[in-house]
């Protein structure tokens, strides 16, 4: 396949971690305990990418990170240090993740601390579970963590059942606090026009989440997407791509972005493109999720 130059300036890693201290009755991760030898790998998996990512990413002009674990990842100490190396490169404008906020803020902000990380830096993208937590604790969470000197975005998905529930969310939270809301996949019919309206007053850009982007690769040179095993995708739905991460750095070429998807449909997927509507609402490195 014919290559073209570097263009990306995010970069969104997955390891093989597929586990979770929460036990939300939907998701697979909390049924899925990690073994000891699983987690050294998965924790050797992460140095070794940190390391390679602090070498290469200048030359390959990446300039934000977002981590995108199945489950929670930052309960587990690497991934804050991991963090802290990614955070403390002078080239990168921001180094993030994704989390449920069960980890314990102090101890885990010190310790990111201890290991160099640039707290201006960090970017977090938390998920309200109901299910195993109140909006009240949710909120003073993000209070907590935002007076701590953290930018950071909240969201759920958007279960109509639950609306009253992110209403009160949204007015616990701190105003410069974005709270986003994800469509409902399997809710096997259509929003209701008070339910879109409901959730578009939480979530200004809610009805990007209801609009069929068709998938086209072109759009996605401005992103990579790294799994633990040294795969790259174009995107995290995306197909994997003819070179891994090593030889990548080596070569410093990567070949046109695959996709056999029809639909972008999810925001990971649609927010990373070239032709994301919302792009000057949500800066230079949209799949933060944090607006201006």
């Amino acid at each position: 396949m014919a290559g073209s130059s570097i263009t990306g300036k995010t970069l969104l890693y997955r390891g093989i971690l597929k586990s979770c201290n929460y036990h939300c009755s939907y998701c697979p991760f909390s049924k899925h305990p990690m073994t000891a030898r699983e987690l050294k790998k998965d924790r050797d998996q992460w140095f070794s990418f940190v390391q390679t990512f602090t070498e290469k990413s200048l030359p390959l002009n990446i300039r934000a990170f977002l981590l995108v674990p199945y489950g929670e990842a930052l309960i587990h100490p690497w991934y804050w240090e991991g963090l802290s190396h990614i955070s403390a490169c002078p080239h990168i404008d921001a180094a993030g993740a994704q989390t449920n906020l069960s980890f314990p803020i102090h101890k885990s902000l010190s310790h990111f601390g201890q290991c160099g990380g640039n707290r201006e830096k960090l970017r977090l993208w938390a998920t309200f579970h109901p299910e195993m937590t109140t909006a009240e604790t949710f909120a003073k969470k993000c209070a907590a963590l935002s007076e701590a000197g953290i930018t950071l975005c909240a969201g759920a998905v958007g279960v109509p059942e639950n609306i009253g529930l992110l209403q009160s969310l949204r007015k616990k939270l701190p105003d410069n606090i974005y709270l986003w809301v994800n469509k409902m996949d399997g809710l096997e019919r259509s929003y209701t026009k008070e339910e879109k309206n409901a959730f578009l007053e939480i979530d200004p850009y809610f009805l990007q989440e209801l609009t069929p982007v068709f998938a086209d690769a072109d759009k996605c040179r401005g992103r990579l997407f790294v799994e633990g095993n040294k795969k790259l995708r174009a995107c995290n739905m995306g197909g994997t791509l003819d070179i891994d991460w090593d030889t990548l750095c080596d070569s410093m070429c990567l070949p046109l972005p695959q996709c056999r998807r029809r639909i972008c449909s999810c925001y990971l997927s649609y927010a990373g493109r070239s032709d994301f509507v919302n792009q000057s609402s949500f800066g230079p490195y949209p799949l933060l999720r944090i607006p201006r």
